[in-house]
């Protein structure tokens, strides 16, 4: 089953949905592949090595009308994770290196907007993203990541690999 799992997530990365929505700045959309996680995140983290994700990905390329942090994102059946950079010695445009994130904890299965119960939690990142510079037509972008205090829980830290194509403009 895990195989099977793996199959479709690659599929996923190797192909973009010619219908897919034009936005005003540059966004690739893959998917993760969570590799580690500790012991704190068994409790109540609804995270587990092995899992797979569907996930997005922005870096920023000064485009009028674009956000002003770079984020990614991790989504599930019933909930998802956005994580912003807000600082850090990681690059500002890409995130590569080492940082510190604002997160939103997107609960429900059919929402756009995080749980307004939940609010925004910090915690930091370490992200290796290759290509280290990139541009608008940046094809495609991956990323070895560790990101800290999981859905706002103490002690919990996720390692994870994860692949992007740069969605249709």
């Amino acid at each position: 089953m895990r195989k099977l799992a793996i199959g479709v997530a690659t599929l996923c990365l190797m192909t973009v949905s010619a219908g897919a929505q034009t936005v005003p700045y540059s966004f690739w959309s893959g998917a993760a592949v969570f590799d580690k996680t500790t012991a704190a995140c068994n409790n109540n983290g609804n995270i587990a090595a092995g899992d797979i994700a569907f996930s997005d990905y922005r870096a920023l390329q000064g485009i009028d009308g674009e956000p002003t942090h770079p984020g990614i994102t991790f989504m599930f059946a019933r909930s998802g994770h956005a994580f912003f950079e807000t600082g850090g010695t990681a690059d500002p445009n890409t995130m590569n290196g080492n940082g510190s994130y604002n997160a939103y904890l997107i609960r429900g299965s059919v929402t756009t907007i995080p749980n307004p119960s939940s609010g925004t939690y910090p915690g930091t990142f370490k992200f290796k993203v290759k290509p280290t510079t990139i541009t608008s037509t940046t094809d495609s972008i991956t990323i070895d990541g560790q990101i800290t205090n999981w859905r706002n829980i103490a002690g919990c830290t996720v390692t994870f690999r994860a692949a992007y194509r740069l969605a249709p403009q």
